[in-house]
């Protein structure tokens, strides 16, 4: 049955997103906003309001007896403050509701994890639901969206704990909000309920029915298409993709694969690493870059290994890359050997891979030894898909510009901390895209 509510009645339970930035929290917003009930706007910030007049009322009230209150310290209102603060939030979302015709308003501030303890003594009765997304494709989101340094989405404060390490900085800001949320979730689980990212791009109607069984509101079969075409409110923070985006997608799922696992720094990979198993997700050790096909963030699942056809001009794309290497003169695969002799008898795999997760491997092995067993061969990669692969063979770009701006990853057991190892220059030489202009001087014997 659908609720009603007057303009002037204390508002029903509030809704409160816990989550990390670029984790589905805007599309979670619209979501809940395209529901009859639920009021979604954009971030207001009311988590830390409250906080703000929790610390109004805490140091008025303890005014005059010696108790100080500092950042840090749990704070415990008093039943006057909880409910003078409820009140004032109360009447600055009623008249949204009444504008919008709802009866229960929801937050997504990303600030709402640091202040959930706070929150849940103002409205005892509120829902929070905890939104979690894996961590590499949240960093590979976030410098994404701060191509040119990071900041916003509460990056800010751990760019000075790792300068010059976006990695590692957008880690700690993901272990931070996420441990937070999940020792709330612990202290009052019935208030609570998990929610990862993954699992609401690949399977929204479950997932949604879920979360609205928690809620306890009527389901909306086709919300997750609706809510597309749903007007919402635009004047605040968010995702600004989700605005040229027709409908829930997971082709931004794995795209975590990218980011070099080796700039997450020690101290941090094995908390993170903890997390992770704890929600279900893989952990990031040394195999994570050396995936291939489409991604899947989550435990026990593998990589899609399809193979396909010309996808996307995965086929175009395979086709010229041999034609390169094929054609090569003896002459020319001498030099390479000359000029790299740790090459000799290297064996190499150069992958295409679509978006879809569909990919063709060409292999070649450097003249110089003995072949091998290459099903076991730990061999290098070289993994692109087609639009980067033309760019390089077309001279639009080259091998150092897709690895540095992460649209070719390069998998080398041999040297995996060297960004131009012999391989990189043997394989530019070997696709006729790199000169050699390197000096190899014979060794000197005393």
């Amino acid at each position: 049955m659908r609720l009603t509510q007057a303009p002037d009645a204390p508002n029903l339970a509030p809704v409160f997103i816990l989550s990390a930035s670029r984790s589905g929290s805007t599309l979670l917003r619209f979501i809940l906003d395209s529901h009859p009930d639920f009021a979604c706007p954009p971030e207001t910030g009311v988590s830390g309001a409250c906080a703000m007049f929790a610390r109004l009322w805490g140091t008025l009230e303890h005014g005059g007896s010696g108790e100080r209150w500092m950042p840090g310290d749990e704070v415990v209102l008093s039943a006057a403050a909880a409910a003078a603060i409820r009140t004032a939030v109360d009447q600055a979302f009623s008249g949204y509701l009444h504008r919008t015709a709802k009866v229960r308003w929801c937050d997504k501030s990303l600030e709402a994890y640091e202040f959930a303890d706070i929150v849940r003594q103002v409205y005892p009765e509120a829902k929070f639901i905890l939104l979690t997304r894996h961590v590499m494709d949240v960093v590979a989101s976030g410098v994404e969206s701060c191509p040119w340094g990071l900041h916003r989405f509460g990056f800010d404060p751990f760019v000075t704990q790792y300068p010059g390490n976006s990695v590692s900085a957008i880690g700690a800001y993901w272990l931070t909000c996420v441990h937070a949320s999940l020792d709330f979730a612990e202290k009052h689980p019935a208030a609570c309920h998990q929610v990862r990212y993954e699992d609401l791009v690949t399977a929204p109607d479950e997932i949604i029915s879920a979360i609205f069984s928690f809620l306890g509101v009527d389901q909306v079969p086709g919300i997750a298409e609706a809510c597309f075409s749903t007007p919402h409110d635009q004047d605040g923070p968010g995702d600004e993709k989700i605005w040229f985006t027709s409908g829930i997608k997971a082709d931004s799922m794995g795209r975590g694969v990218v980011v070099p696992a080796a700039a997450l720094v020690p101290p941090l990979r094995k908390p993170i690493n903890d997390v992770l198993a704890r929600l279900g997700y893989r952990i990031v050790d040394e195999k994570w870059n050396a995936a291939i096909g489409r991604v899947d963030p989550r435990a026990g699942q593998s990589p899609s290994s399809a193979r396909g056809d010309d996808v996307n001009g995965l086929g175009t794309a395979m086709s010229a890359i041999r034609s390169q290497i094929e054609s090569r003169r003896p002459a020319e695969l001498a030099d390479i050997a000359f000029r790299w002799p740790t090459v000799a008898g290297t064996t190499v795999g150069i992958i295409v891979e679509a978006a879809s997760g569909q990919y063709e491997e060409f292999r070649w092995q450097f003249p110089g030894a003995t072949p091998e067993d290459e099903e076991h061969q730990d061999i290098p990669r070289f993994i692109a898909g087609p639009d980067a692969w033309m760019s390089v063979l077309e001279g639009r770009s080259n091998l150092v510009s897709e690895i540095t701006g992460s649209r070719l990853r390069c998998i080398n057991p041999k040297n995996p901390e060297r960004l131009r190892s012999d391989e990189i220059h043997a394989i530019g030489a070997l696709l006729g895209v790199a000169r050699m202009p390197v000096a190899r001087r014979e060794p000197v014997h005393p």
